[in-house]
């Protein structure tokens, strides 16, 4: 076993990391600064060292991942949290509620959760809910306990609340002191949490954007660490692009208002969620002829309830339902098109083409928070899915729901994004042809992107 094997087997075995690719770099990069410090040293003798010394262990470990976080990331999750679940967990118990952001590198992620609390419940808010920020790296720990941030933080804030919570210092900025005060920081290793170090059980675990520095076998024993740490009726949530990768048969991933997350497999969950079966698209063979166990009548019809004038005969070919579904949409027969999407996405309903077109019927038929959530569901499904991103900025765009200008640019520009990387991309649809092609969605986003732009530098 060569010597970099010996720190990759070790560094696996102490706290998960998988070091390949890119991240060898780093661990290469790692062990140079490790030989700096301990010249004349062997990469054995050092091994040793980092074996029995656990502080130069985390000041060590703290070079090998990337701590690339800012604040309010993936807001939808956090908005959820804050105006929908917690409210409701909180109605139902006189007890305060938990919180842990595991892997919460310099604090954003719970130090947004915080500001987005006071903002809903008000003062109340660290009485009623406690906030926990853990890591490995005690150096981020350190900078979140400081509450100190530059520029690339803010990317995504919306511009009230920084000035409502934070104050410049220099060239940068300092949270305001009782949200420091409020949200604890512990040291935390995933794979091996201590849980006497916590007031656990916790109601609410986010491990988010986290998870892909693990294989499967890590990421499965450490969701089985993290269920021990997770209440009964609580809820994990993991990032929008690790919601398949981390469905392992640990927990069971379930749906509220398009915000996906896991709970324990006897638990409750909240009126309107659904179970979510993620898993059927770990296997691209098995998608065609997935059937959920149960489908909510909010979100599709059952095909011997739907118009049947309106639905092509279930005993065609799926994917040729889905064609005559789209003639009926592109012929603005709408209600038609809707029903038949409706019965297609009862036996599919992760199908990435279905869920686009379900989504512009829906908004045709006037029924935009319908067309948001088959765009978002899309989302989840195929991050890299253009179209989606593109329809639900227009939502917000055209008035048909309350525009959220924060959002509305950030799907635009995953459009460019997506776009510039690969101009002829078909999005993730895989039967039908996106409803728009790739060149128009990137010169209209480019278009909505620059008139923002004007339109913020004019005030």
């Amino acid at each position: 076993m060569n010597t970099l094997t010996a720190f990759k087997h070790w560094i696996h075995s102490r706290c998960g990391l998988q070091l390949e690719g890119l991240a060898e770099e780093r661990l290469m990069r790692a062990i140079e600064a490790l030989a700096q410090r301990f010249p004349g040293q062997s990469h054995a003798a050092l091994l040793m060292r980092l074996q029995s010394d656990d502080a130069l262990f985390e000041d060590f470990v703290s070079h090998l991942t990337v701590n690339e976080t800012y604040f309010f990331r993936e807001p939808e999750a956090l908005d959820w949290l804050a105006k929908r679940y917690l409210p409701a967990c909180l109605a139902q118990v006189e007890r305060p509620l938990r919180v842990l952001s595991a892997g919460c590198s310099s604090g954003e992620e719970p130090y947004s959760l915080a500001m987005l609390l006071l903002e809903h419940l008000g003062e109340q808010a660290p009485a009623r809910v406690t906030i926990t920020g853990g890591d490995l790296d005690q150096r981020e720990l350190a900078k979140a306990r400081t509450g100190l941030y530059g520029g690339m933080a803010f990317r995504a804030t919306p511009p009230d609340l920084k000035a409502r919570y934070f104050t410049p210092q220099g060239q940068r900025f300092r949270l305001a002191e009782p949200l420091r005060e409020w949200v604890d920081f512990v040291p935390l290793n995933v794979l091996a949490p201590e849980a006497s170090a916590f007031a656990a059980p916790f109601d609410v675990i986010l491990f988010r954007n986290v998870s892909i520095y693990f294989d499967a076998p890590t990421r499965k024993q450490i969701q089985r660490h993290l269920k021990a740490l997770l209440a009964p009726d609580g809820v994990l949530l993991c990032g929008i692009t690790e919601i398949i990768g981390n469905d392992l048969g640990v927990l069971t991933l379930t749906n509220d208002q398009g915000i996906f997350h896991f709970r324990h497999p006897t638990s409750t969950p909240t009126p309107d969620s659904e179970r979510a079966p993620v898993a059927a698209l770990a296997d691209p063979a098995r998608v065609s002829s997935f059937v959920p166990d149960a489908v909510p009548t909010a979100q599709a019809v059952a095909p011997d309830t739907a118009p049947q004038a309106s639905v092509a005969p279930l005993s065609l070919p799926w994917d040729v339902r889905l064609h005559n579904a789209q003639t009926q949409l592109n012929a603005n027969d709408f209600d038609a098109a809707d029903s038949a999407f409706a019965a297609l996405l009862a036996q599919q309903p992760w199908s990435v083409d279905a869920l686009v077109l379900a989504g512009l019927a829906a908004r045709w038929c006037a029924h935009p928070e319908q067309a948001l959530a088959h765009f978002k569901r899309a989302i989840y499904v195929a991050p890299d899915c253009w179209p989606a991103h593109f329809y639900l900025a227009e939502l917000y765009r055209q008035g048909e729901l309350a525009d959220v200008p924060l959002q509305r640019q950030r799907s635009y520009a995953a459009v460019v994004r997506l776009l510039e990387e690969t101009p002829a991309s078909v999005g993730s649809f895989s039967v039908v042809a996106p409803p728009l092609p790739p060149g128009d969605a990137l010169f209209l986003a480019r278009r909505h992107l620059m008139a923002d732009a004007v339109a913020q530098g004019a005030h």
